[in-house]
């Protein structure tokens, strides 16, 4: 009889042991699948009519979450074609101070960027570790390092917001505005996004924000004092990416005037000589 108890005993403690780990053993798939999905959900193209003006705050608990932090190992510049890298030097510049940063190198551990010569229906694509960049010398070079800034949060969602057992931390910033993937809580208006396209998905939402975040500091402040759930927005970048305030109080605006709507984060004109010298910082 104590056998048989013994034996019970321990068929449920190992059934509630799978239960709780299978997630942690089988984690990479489950990402692999989740990045799948996001990846679908992208939109590199801006030609968008749907807005469903449809949060709910990340909450006061206090998460102790360690974000991983590795250096880069693998960063690759690829051209189309091979010589048009002689052509665009004054547009790759800033890429390579961007992610020679050392807040922003520290997210960074595999990345392909191409610079494509050729248009495409869409500016720029990401999938897979690599950002393509497409007509580049098609766009003003401010509007271009606009884009990769943008593109490159995307990375970031993917590859270095981890996902762990029980929690995703990205989705502290999904659900700030988000039912799912495209559907706003009911009560959003449009004073709870930086950008139009942001209101689009939850993936562009925190893209735009990303942006707006490192190239108008100052104006993403002040607007988020007029909003609840922008000021949720913006302190999630304090608290999970930049914890050492980088960019805070930066502004490398060309106007001052805070505009009440902008269709597009990176067609907004920003002083990239100031932005380059406050990289090298």
């Amino acid at each position: 009889m104590r056998k048989i108890s013994l034996f019970i005993i321990s068929f449920i403690f190992f059934s509630f042991s799978i239960f709780f780990l299978k997630d942690y053993f089988f984690w990479v798939s489950e990402n692999d699948l989740n990045k799948s999905i996001e990846e679908k959900y992208i939109e590199p193209s801006i030609n968008k009519n749907e807005y469903i003006i449809n949060s709910e705050s990340i909450g006061n608990k206090k998460e102790n979450i360690q974000v991983s932090l590795q250096s880069a190992y693998n960063l690759d510049y690829i051209y189309y074609p091979k010589n048009f890298e002689w052509e665009i030097g004054e547009y790759i510049f800033p890429f390579k101070a961007f992610l020679n940063n050392k807040s922003i190198i520290s997210k960074i551990d595999d990345i392909r960027i191409e610079f494509h010569k050729e248009k495409n229906d869409v500016r720029w694509k990401m999938k897979n570790h690599s950002v393509k960049l497409y007509g580049i010398k098609n766009m003003k070079i401010y509007e271009c390092s606009s884009v990769w800034i943008h593109e490159f949060w995307h990375f970031i969602d993917l590859y270095f917001l981890k996902k762990w057992v029980f929690t995703d931390l990205s989705d502290y910033f999904y659900t700030i505005s988000w039912e799912s993937t495209k559907v706003m809580k009911w009560w959003q208006n449009q004073a709870d996004f930086v950008s139009g396209y942001a209101m689009t998905n939850k993936y562009e939402d925190f893209a735009e924000s990303f942006t707006y975040f490192i190239l108008h500091n100052e104006d993403f402040l002040a607007k988020s004092n007029k909003s609840e759930l922008l000021k949720k927005k913006y302190n999630y970048f304090i608290k999970y990416l930049f914890r050492d305030w980088e960019f805070v109080w930066t502004d490398f605006s060309d106007d001052n005037e805070i505009l009440d709507y902008y269709r597009d984060i990176t067609k907004i004109k920003f002083s990239l000589e100031n932005f380059l010298e406050f990289l090298k910082k």
